[in-house]
């Protein structure tokens, strides 16, 4: 099993020296001190197994591209790999002209098979400059950075992952492709910067995040179902941040001058969708619920429910007309006359009583 391992190790390392392309840029080192530097490369490593009637492969391409000549003046710990990287009076500087990576994987066996890729790239126009800067690391092409510190600068990144399976002949995929446009950053006199894409500016700042227009587009799918959720954040123009402290701009088109804790974005756009094949069927409305007549064995409510016609223990109000309290209830008749009759028959018996007491 050891054995097994090494010479698949030692197959691999072979196919990366053996397909590595020569270095196209001269490199000069003037007065500084562990400086690395190296030309265009490109390796495309691979290997495939088959066994039993499941088979795998793998790729894993790499090319650092760009052209011109690497230079190190005077600077310390310099790296540079491609072309056209320029680094002056400057320490821990890393500089990597456009990169381009392409990791695939595949596999199958029974009727069912998967894939997965990773294409990523980190493009840029021009050569990447630092000078008396420390601790600068630029990828892609076309960032500059002069007296600054801790500053990370690239290129339009591009990044497009996406899966694929096929199981008992149902389909299935996702990708989430990632895209930064732009090209050209510049940091002067700056601490802590931060700039992908292009297009950004920052002088004597601190902590400071930009980034050019964004887009964004995951997309997955299932037998016959397929929903997106693109999203873009864009913007014309630069950002720029100057004298400014914690300053973050996505999109384009952002400024901040003398300013502390500033958060700009250019416009946003999402447009999610969802589509559905004939396989989908659309939510229906029950027949009893429409006013069908409903299947026998079941109940069926028509109108709102009636309350119960009589409370133990509560006064009936009658629900007719208006109620008028000159009459008797339920009759009709003058109240008054009533209360007159009742009157008189009073009187008349206590009259009656006093003349029979005085009789005696």
């Amino acid at each position: 099993m050891r054995a097994r391992c090494l010479l698949v190790i030692a197959a691999v390392v072979a196919l990366t020296l053996g397909t590595a392309q020569t270095a196209l840029a001269d490199n000069n080192a003037t007065g500084s001190v562990g400086a690395v530097q190296t030309g265009p490369v490109g390796v495309t490593p691979t290997a495939d197994v088959s066994q039993a009637g499941a088979t795998a492969a793998a790729s894993v391409p790499v090319a650092v591209g760009g052209s011109g000549n690497n230079t190190a003046t005077n600077s310390v710990g310099a790296v540079q790999a491609g072309g056209g990287n320029t680094s002056n009076d400057s320490t821990g500087s890393v500089q990597v002209s456009s990169v381009s990576a392409s990791p695939s994987v595949s596999a199958g066996a029974s009727g069912s098979s998967a894939s997965a890729g990773v294409p990523l790239t980190a493009g840029g126009d021009g050569s990447n400059t630092a000078s008396s800067s420390t601790g600068a690391a630029q990828i892609g092409g076309g960032n500059s950075s002069t007296g600054s510190a801790g500053v990370l600068q690239s290129g339009s990144p591009q990044a497009s992952p996406a899966v694929g399976a096929s199981i008992v002949g149902e389909a299935v995929s996702a990708s989430a492709p990632v895209g930064v446009a732009g090209s050209g950053n510049g940091a002067a006199d700056s601490v802590g910067a931060a700039q992908v894409g292009g297009g950004n500016t920052v002088t004597r700042s601190f902590l400071a995040a930009q980034s050019g227009a964004m887009t964004t587009g995951t997309t997955a799918g299932a037998g016959g179902t397929t929903t997106s959720a693109p999203v873009t954040v864009g913007g014309g123009g630069t950002n720029s941040a100057t004298d400014s402290i914690g300053t973050a701009q996505v999109g384009g088109g952002n400024a901040a001058t003398g300013s502390t804790g500033t958060v700009q974005s250019g416009p946003v756009d999402a447009t999610p969708s969802l589509a559905s094949g004939p396989a989908a069927t659309a939510a229906s409305t029950p027949a009893s619920a429409a006013g069908a007549p409903s299947s026998p064995g079941t109940r069926m409510s028509e109108g709102a429910p009636r309350p119960n016609r009589n409370t133990f223990g509560a006064t009936k109000t009658p629900t007719g007309g208006p109620q008028t309290l000159g009459q008797l209830p339920f009759t009709g008749l003058g109240l008054l006359l009533f209360v007159l009759l009742g009157l008189t028959l009073v009187a008349a018996g206590l009259t009656t009583r006093a003349r029979t007491r005085l009789s005696v």
